[in-house]
């Protein structure tokens, strides 16, 4: 009875919803977020005893590994990948198999260099992500045709002026550590929310997350997102300046979760709108 039960719940919370692909429920939601608290503890004990830099380099090199998550996203919104294997590039699986070919393509690099084959890890690694990136867009773009072009500027459109505005209104009331990281994040929040209010209200898709749902139902728009993402996100970063400023590494690695949890889903929305997916 209580196997059975169990096994009721975890089919319930965590197995439909990622083999129907029918998005997130509190309790999953909750789960996935102290899984990605624990990655990002594992990752960054990693990361320290192989000895590479958590820093803004570091975090620029990672991008390309975030739009190569999001390609791969559509690619399975697309049906173009058979199941069993089309799970792993469903939400949230996806961020896990993203983060543990990057620790092993890290791993490897920290090889090349004890071997000194290399002397800095970073430009290959952003290489790799780089070539990686233009493979998947290649492969989906060869199989998708752009249905609707304006998605892109509508898009950056909204979010591009909207980050510039909140960045000088912050430097001009000396909001310090507003910088050019920070900042990046504040935009990839806008951006997710902008790709979010213009597949909501225009274009007549849904939204798969239970806080966004419950808030965009009774609005009745996307634009909720907006308030949404700045009442969450510059408190958060507040705190990471605030509390973490004295440990950089943690900092960092926490921001570069947050700003892949505004980018990935951004960069998905946006191209699957562009592509009709």
């Amino acid at each position: 009875m209580v196997v059975s039960l169990l096994w009721y719940f975890i089919t319930e919370y965590y197995i439909d919803p990622i083999i129907h692909d029918a998005g997130y429920n509190p309790v999953n939601t909750l789960t996935w977020g102290i899984l990605l608290g624990i990655a990002i503890f594992g990752v960054l004990k990693l990361l320290e005893k192989l000895r590479i830099e958590v820093d803004q380099r570091f975090i620029i090199t990672a991008l390309p590994y975030v739009l190569v998550g999001s390609t791969l996203r559509v690619m399975e919104d697309a049906d173009m990948f058979a199941s069993p294997i089309r799970y792993l590039f469903i939400t949230p699986l996806i961020f896990f198999l993203i983060t543990a070919v990057c620790v092993a393509i890290l791993l490897a690099l920290v090889e090349l260099r004890k071997m000194g084959k290399i002397d800095d890890i970073l430009p290959t690694f952003l290489c790799i992500g780089m070539g990686w990136a233009i493979l998947s867009l290649f492969a989906l773009l060869s199989k998708q045709e752009i249905a609707k072009s304006w998605v892109l500027p509508a898009v950056l459109g909204i979010a591009t002026p909207m980050a510039i505005a909140i960045y000088l209104i912050a430097r001009r009331f000396d909001v310090i550590w507003m910088d050019g990281l920070n900042a990046t994040i504040v935009w990839a929040h806008l951006f997710e929310a902008s790709s979010t209010f213009v597949g909501v209200d225009f274009i007549g898709y849904g939204e798969k997350h239970v806080l966004s749902t419950f808030l965009i139902d009774w609005s009745g728009t996307g634009a909720v997102m907006y308030p949404l993402k700045l009442i969450t996100i510059i408190p958060i970063l507040y705190i990471l300046e605030r509390y973490l400023s004295d440990e950089p590494r943690t900092s960092n690695l926490a921001k570069l979760a947050i700003l892949m949890l505004g980018l990935a889903p951004g960069l998905r929305n946006m191209l699957r709108m562009m592509l009709g997916v």
